[in-house]
């Protein structure tokens, strides 16, 4: 018996993981084995390795006291047809994991976070639906719908409060598949973040689609990526007095562009409305309430490729550019397909003010007023990009340029580009046909820069080891490419 003794007290055996269901309020036998016998979330003992399954509705914030360890998180999964539903979710969330570590959050097939009396003309007060700020780090927050943290529906709405679907810092952590509409942003990163992935979610009706920004110190954001996103559907946060300035993706350091640096951006796909020129009027340049779908502010050595922009029809574009890059160092343009509203207003497809260094490669540039403006900004190099339109037009500065020959010495560059007033013959999903001759085989081989993800097309289809490439996100593929989805 003593020896049984010793052997217990010197060797650590290992807890073993359980399962446990829990509801708003306790059922059955009340012992966690079923949602029929589930749990009070007042009762819940968090403990790393378990696993705790959400039944019915739940009416009240979830905030784990403990973290996980690596190996053994704590891991949330919603049962079907699970939820958490309050009227608004707070300062600090319907879920709260602020300073956690090592948590998932699976909504399962169904799960949803929503808010019941938040937006214009009905409740007052902060809606976040996962706060995790103070850093969480090594988690996962993924399969989940995020409703109505506001709905904004009235041009003299200028709402102030914090609005968010996810709204986080931290190191290490992936946030995907999520579907959020209705919320002021939908994921809000700030300062102290890396390492972290931000992909395949569906974002709309918004003011920001997805918001990264850094601190006053150097590489406070750094090493993030953000890839596979759909976000669109801006206007409904339009107000008359430009209170909100909708972007798509806004990245922006704060006071240096070391705060924001080594971030990749990629296989996103913008659309939808972006302003109402009668609501906004009155705000500055052409009358938009939006700055860009892309807005890359005050940061450096950030690559965006392999995104799709499709502007509706007849839209003049936000104040900038469908893609905008303002006071950066050392940003990298390639692959992308931009395909602009109209020819009017001051429409811009890709819009560079006051950076330095820009690389800008085997982009497809279409139907904007000024397909490409620099403004005070410097080109490493500029080359293999195709530009489209009935009339042609490029700005530097304040001057403007309608042929490729004046382009190219203007802009010191892009010897390889190529220009038409026809058509691209793009498919219905901006994809190349067979007769899209512009675009086929007529780009530079960027496999040395050593990007793995630009080494696939926007859908994941590889590009060539050796020899030329397609221009724009995505490959021409004999018999694919004239209809399906943009992303598969």
């Amino acid at each position: 018996m003593r020896l049984i003794t010793l052997i217990l007290l010197f060797c650590t055996i290992p807890a073993m993981a359980a399962d446990s269901y829990f509801g708003q309020s306790s059922a059955g036998a009340n012992d966690g084995s079923n949602c029929a016998n589930q749990v009070a979330l007042s009762a819940v003992t968090w403990t790393a390795g378990n696993t705790y399954h959400l039944c019915g509705t739940v009416t009240s914030s979830i905030a784990p006291n403990a973290s996980g360890t690596n190996g053994n998180p704590i891991t949330i999964v919603f049962e079907p047809g699970a939820k958490i539903s309050k009227t608004a979710c707070g300062s600090t969330g319907c879920i709260n994991l602020a300073a956690k570590g090592y948590i998932v959050v699976d909504g399962g097939t169904n799960g949803i976070i929503e808010a019941t009396n938040s937006g214009t003309g009905l409740g007052n007060g902060s809606s976040i639906g996962i706060y995790a700020k103070s850093g969480l780090n090594h988690s996962e927050i993924k399969n989940l719908t995020i409703n109505n943290m506001y709905i904004h529906n009235g041009a003299s709405d200028n709402a102030s409060g914090d609005y968010n679907a996810i709204w986080m810092d931290g190191t290490n952590n992936l946030i995907h598949n999520i579907v959020i509409k209705d919320a002021m942003c939908g994921i809000k990163i700030e300062s102290g973040s890396s390492g972290n992935q931000y992909y395949n979610n569906t974002i709309h009706n918004i003011n920001w689609g997805i918001f990264e920004s850094g601190a006053h110190t150097v590489n406070s954001v750094t090493n993030e990526q953000i890839y596979g996103n759909e976000i669109y559907d801006f206007a409904n946060w339009d107000t008359t007095a430009d209170y909100f300035h909708h972007d798509g993706i806004f990245l922006s350091g704060s006071s240096a562009v070391t705060d924001l640096t080594n971030v990749l951006v990629y296989g996103n796909y913008l659309h939808g409305t972006s302003s109402s020129a009668v609501t906004c009027a009155a705000s500055p340049g052409n009358g938009s309430c939006m700055t860009a779908y892309f807005y890359i502010n005050t940061d450096s050595y950030v690559s965006v490729f392999n995104n799709l922009i499709v502007a509706n029809p007849g839209d003049t574009g936000p104040n900038g550019g469908w893609m905008e890059f303002y006071t950066d160092a050392n940003d990298s343009i390639y692959n992308n397909t931009i395909i602009g509203g109209t020819l009017s207003g001051n429409s811009n497809c890709l819009y560079m003010y006051g950076g330095t260094g820009f690389t800008v490669k085997n982009n497809v540039l279409s139907n904007c007023n000024n397909l490409l403006w620099a403004a005070s900004s410097t080109f490493t190099s500029i080359d293999y990009n195709v530009y489209q339109a009935s009339t042609i037009s490029w700005r530097i500065g304040s001057n403007w340029y309608s042929t490729l020959a004046a382009w190219r010495t203007a802009i010191g560059g892009d010897a390889n580009a190529q220009a038409t007033t026809g058509s691209l013959n793009l498919g219905g999903t901006y994809k190349p046909q067979s007769n899209s001759t512009l675009l086929i085989g007529t780009g530079t081989n960027l496999t040395s820069l050593a990007i793995t993800a630009l080494n696939s097309d926007a859908t994941g289809n590889a590009r060539p080891a050796t020899g030329a490439w397609d221009i724009g996100a995505y490959n021409y593929l004999t018999g694919v490419n004239a209809g399906g989805s943009l992303f598969w």
